[in-house]
């Protein structure tokens, strides 16, 4: 059984942001975990930290400088460290600061480990369920004995994706529909921020899916070509469509890194209060607007 104990952490980099405050709302609201941990390198401070603080129980680790003796410098690849740690000491469900929940994991709590497709690359690491002591944390972390900072995603999307096609009892994958709800590199992300995918974008895209589809359908492989169909004509939909789509995930990955700039600069609690983009309407199905004002005060009441 997977403890509903939730996993954030912060290596620095980015100041504690409107988004991951709404990150550990959610993660609280939604799920009602028995401990929300913070696992930190560094001290964080702000105004949307002060409003997130009394929900999460803060974890000093050290920094991470090496792995089996192979050097981590980047951020991100001290984070990948970190919580494959916790996760196989704990257990419990890890999430990005930039992951938004929207409907609780309980129905995934009965499996070893969960993680979700990242269609052509591997399994997502934005997101992770797992057992205390879990094989498959156990062999991942195995893994990095041979960690090479070079290869950006090889041992944290690549890598899983693999050890999942070779041990598939340890582990369930979970449609990138259930926790990566729209994906970055999808046209129809337009949708979840109140504009329109091009039609040259979406015709490449259903291109490209329509030719994987071709390619499953010789494999005769049925759950690929359940997932290739979706993905060729899902395009076809409309903005509502998208929606419900979208209100039925378990989270939404707001890649921080690429959404930054063009969508998440604009996210404050009047945005969620008027805004009439999908996202707004998402987070107005979760909060109340009592919540949203307090939000915006500063003076939301959460537990002590």
């Amino acid at each position: 059984m997977i403890p509903k104990i939730i996993h954030f952490i912060y290596v620095g980099g980015r100041p504690f942001s409107f988004v991951h405050f709404l990150a550990v709302y959610t993660a609280w609201k939604v799920n009602r975990p028995e401990l929300i941990y913070l696992h930190h390198t560094e001290e964080t401070s702000g105004a949307w930290w002060n409003l997130a603080r009394p929900l999460v129980t803060m974890n000093r680790v050290p920094d991470v400088t090496e792995v089996f003796g192979n050097p981590v410098t980047y951020l991100a690849h001290k984070a990948d460290v970190i919580r494959l740690e916790m996760l196989r000491r704990h257990g419990g469900i890890y999430l990005d600061l930039d992951v938004i929940c929207v409907n609780p994991f309980d129905p995934l709590l009965q499996n070893p480990a969960v993680m979700g497709i990242e269609p052509g690359t591997g399994l997502c690491n934005a997101v992770i369920l797992a057992q205390p002591q879990a094989p498959f944390i156990a062999r991942w972390q195995a893994q990095y004995r041979s960690f090479d900072g070079q290869k950006w995603n090889h041992h944290s999307v690549v890598l899983p994706g693999r050890m999942a096609q070779e041990s598939p009892d340890q582990i369930k994958l979970a449609d990138k529909y259930n926790f990566f709800y729209p994906a970055h590199n999808d046209p129809v992300c337009a949708y979840l921020w109140g504009a329109k995918p091009s039609r040259a974008a979406l015709a490449l895209r259903m291109g490209k899916n329509a030719l994987k589809l071709a390619a499953m359908w010789l494999k005769r492989n049925s759950d690929p070509i359940k997932r290739a169909l979706y993905q060729t004509f899902h395009g076809l939909h409309g903005s509502e469509w998208h929606y419900r789509r979208a209100r039925r995930s378990y989270s939404i990955h707001l890649w921080e890194g690429l959404w930054g700039e063009p969508y998440l600069k604009q996210l404050n609690p009047d945005y969620l209060k008027n805004s009439g983009t999908n996202f707004a309407r998402l987070m107005r199905e979760i909060f109340t607007p009592a919540e949203i004002e307090g939000i915006a005060r500063g003076r939301l009441a959460v537990p002590a």
